[in-house]
């Protein structure tokens, strides 16, 4: 019987450390689609011919997800930049993220966080950034993976 425990303990163990390794690994994940975001946002490469073909933020597109009026693609796909309704959405986000994070005071991650939803499990990063008049304030930047990757779903202020 103790066996049995002492088996039943460290699978138990193994297990959580599976979990947490899958959680820093998520984390870390996001970390660095929200960093690749924001430095696309606030660098734009002027003597890029693509940026005068297609848009100021066209890179930033394969890393926010789809929320749109096409169901089949809603919440599913990631952005495409030359399709209309996805570049507006694409240059809506890059420039709050230029309003907010890419200040000049930076930003802090300060929590990760994970919720499943109707659309799947959401990651959110809660950071601090310092705004124009020198305040802190939170905002967390959500998740999703599509595929292999993760691709920024939404943002709350």
């Amino acid at each position: 019987m103790k066996k049995v425990f002492c088996l039943l303990l460290l699978v138990g163990c193994g297990m959580a450390m599976m979990a947490q390794n899958k959680r820093s690994a998520d984390s870390t994940a996001i970390a660095k689609v929200l960093d690749t975001l924001a430095r696309i946002a606030k660098n734009v490469n002027f003597a890029d011919p693509l940026v005068q073909e297609q848009g100021y933020f066209y890179k930033a597109a394969p890393y926010i997800i789809y929320r749109g009026e096409n169901a089949k693609r809603k919440w599913k796909t990631l952005c495409d930049y030359k399709l209309a309704e996805d570049k507006q959405r694409v240059n809506e986000i890059c420039e709050r993220f230029n309003r907010t994070i890419n200040q000049p005071g930076g930003y802090t991650i300060i929590g990760y966080v994970t919720e499943t939803e109707s659309e799947g499990t959401w990651h959110g990063l809660e950071l601090l950034y310092t705004n124009k008049k020198g305040k802190s304030k939170k905002i967390v930047f959500a998740f999703l993976k599509i595929g292999k990757r993760f691709g920024l779903g939404d943002i709350d202020e």
